[in-house]
């Protein structure tokens, strides 16, 4: 019975230690790091304090000013007579131009312009999670690249001492083809350092501090073939600025004919009783007033041109910023459109002609028509053609965020 509760517990162990060694060594895609991202605490509370900072301003503005209450006594002594006299006043102004309701409308409007405030910086951040997701999957490609050179030229050195061991080969070749390597060495070292620090700042983004434990990215740099320019165009006038804009400019608007009814003062009701006490006897009655301030002097003329103004420059910002729109998305998608073609014309002649050349350079090498400089730029070649295939790729990869970040609706598909 111990000895099958052991293997029970053996078995369990091995289990649970096996799935946090395959958690531990799964890729991270840009999916998840995006999400990751989002739910940060620390964003998720700034935003809402934001929202909820826009929604006390909603409060304020609805809310009704709240009554005055006044009690007075007056008392007069002479020589026969002894006269106590008590008011008691309650005041509450009232809005009858309608200004109260304007201004809770126009604080609408920003709760609302807040909103998509917090959706932009949402949209901001994914933005910048993806940036770093790819140029830190780029770091780890090129990495990837310089070692498969590395230890390509590693088995030719071997090789090549072998021969030189063998008096086949003069010791120029073996120096020369070990330069090579030193030089690759080199490079691999400063592409991990680069790698390491784009991953650090992924890392930092994602709230992630744990660096030791590093996970692979996993994804394609090469973007997909962009949508057609009337998708784009459409969905980007849901974009989370522009309408962020248009909600501010319906709140200056509404603001500015707040301040129109502002020139019509509140009136200010008065309801409240006196007690009169004289020689013994008791006199009571209720009282009304009524007061209005009379706008002579100021009518509110600087606050309502300041308003007007704020609603046209709000109205023009936002016209502006949609018809700079229009362009951005023609731009970057016709660039887009290039670097996918360049890369993939790239892909199909430089390529695939360093790789002939070094296929040719080596038979060469082998049978005493080539030199060494020739197998090492052959070598060379190959490494700057894939290389140089890679960075169009990152190129087209950063044009499609660029791209993205203008039409919210198009989300990243692995």
């Amino acid at each position: 019975m111990l000895a099958r509760n052991t293997l029970i517990l053996a078995t369990a162990t091995w289990v649970l230690f096996a799935t946090c060694l395959a958690h531990a060594q799964a890729p991270l895609t840009v999916a998840e790091a995006e999400r990751t991202a989002l739910a940060r605490e620390g964003l998720i509370q700034l935003l809402s304090a934001r929202r909820d900072s826009a929604a006390g301003d909603v409060t304020a503005a609805s809310a009704w000013p709240n009554p005055e209450l006044s009690v007075s006594r007056e008392s007069i002594d002479l020589a026969n007579t002894t006269s106590r006299e008590r008011f008691y006043w309650l005041y509450q102004s009232i809005d009858v131009s309608g200004e109260r309701g304007l201004r809770s409308d126009a604080a609408s409007q920003r709760l609302e312009a807040a909103q998509h405030a917090a959706s932009a910086e949402r949209l901001e951040i994914r933005a910048q999670v993806q940036r770093l997701f790819f140029e830190t999957l780029y770091q780890q490609s090129k990495l990837q690249i310089v070692k498969r050179s590395q230890q390509r030229l590693a088995s030719l050195v071997t090789r090549v001492r072998k021969q030189h061991e063998a008096g086949q080969a003069a010791a120029y070749d073996v120096v020369r083809l070990e330069r090579a390597l030193s030089a690759l060495d080199t490079r691999a070292v400063r592409a991990s350092a680069e790698r390491k620090r784009v991953y650090s700042e992924l890392m930092a983004l994602l709230g992630m501090e744990d660096i030791e434990s590093a996970r692979p990215l996993e994804g394609q740099i090469m973007p997909t073939a962009p949508l057609s320019l009337d998708a784009y165009l459409e969905q980007g006038n849901g974009l989370p600025r522009l309408k962020e804009l248009k909600a501010r400019a319906r709140a200056d608007e509404l603001t500015a004919r707040a301040e129109q009814r502002a020139a019509i003062p509140d009136i200010r009701v008065g309801v409240g009783r006196k007690e009169l006490r004289e020689n013994g006897r008791q006199f009571d009655g209720n009282m009304v007033s009524l007061s209005i301030s009379v706008p002579l002097f100021d009518r509110n003329q600087g606050e309502r041109a300041r308003a007007r103004a704020n609603a046209v420059a709000k109205e023009a910002q936002h016209s502006l910023a949609r018809a700079r729109l229009t362009g951005e998305i023609r731009g970057r998608r016709d660039k887009l459109q290039a670097l996918i073609k360049s890369a993939k014309r790239f892909e199909r002649n430089d390529t695939e002609t360093a790789g002939a050349l070094l296929q040719a350079a080596e038979a060469g090498y082998r049978g005493g028509e080539a030199g060494v400089l020739e197998l090492v730029d052959a070598y060379q070649n190959v490494l700057d053609a894939q290389l140089r295939l890679l960075e169009f790729q990152k190129h087209a990869r950063d044009t499609f965020i660029e791209l993205e970040t203008l039409n919210p609706r198009i989300t990243y598909v692995e």
